[in-house]
């Protein structure tokens, strides 16, 4: 496992992106309300978020992103806060909360579910993570950290599908993501 400390000391929060899946479905948000981004990082998403009109939360493992994503909302005037949570072991006992919910680059199952239970009837989950077999090193090696073929759809399939698209080692062209998943969907 990273020292995700060290890897967030070395990254600056400016050069943050957005996950291809809100980039590609933005259409779907109503720009207001209440966000998360979930193992956020340095909040890409959230920044992108809270640019967009929403009050975000980020909740991330790493105090050095914590602390760089709360500097630059603050220096940005943005609605965005990040919190410290080691997700895998800890998550707050919260129903309903949200609007959004956006995870990229983090899978842990035991907690998937509680995305559903933390969104507001009709609020929408973003995701975005790696899936099957590892191509071209991208990604983590391990099956664990790795979706099996079609496991949000069996895990979310109380949702309203809005977007799904799981990219194999045949996908090709400038849009493909080899071993991705992209999923959208309403609580």
């Amino acid at each position: 496992m990273p020292d995700w400390n060290s890897v967030y000391a070395e990254k600056s929060v400016e050069n943050s992106t957005p996950a291809d899946v809100i980039l590609k479905n933005s259409h779907l948000l109503s720009c207001k309300g209440k966000a998360l981004d979930y193992a956020s990082g340095l909040a890409g998403n959230g920044i992108y978020l809270a640019k967009k009109g929403y009050e975000v939360k980020a909740w991330d493992l790493s105090e050095v992103a914590v602390e760089k994503i709360n500097q630059y909302a603050k220096n940005n005037s943005l609605l965005l806060s990040a919190d410290v949570y080691d997700l895998e072991n800890e998550s707050p006992k919260i129903q309903n909360q949200y609007d959004v919910v956006v995870v990229s680059y983090f899978l842990h199952r035991e907690n998937l579910r509680y995305l559903y239970d933390v969104l507001k009837k009709g609020g929408l989950l973003f995701y975005q993570t790696f899936s099957g077999l590892q191509y071209k090193e991208q990604g983590p090696a391990r099956e664990a950290f790795r979706l099996k073929k079609n496991e949000l759809l069996n895990v979310f399939s109380d949702m309203q599908l809005l977007y799904y698209r799981e990219d194999d080692e045949n996908a090709n062209g400038p849009e493909s993501k080899q071993g991705q998943v992209f999923f959208v969907a309403k609580k």
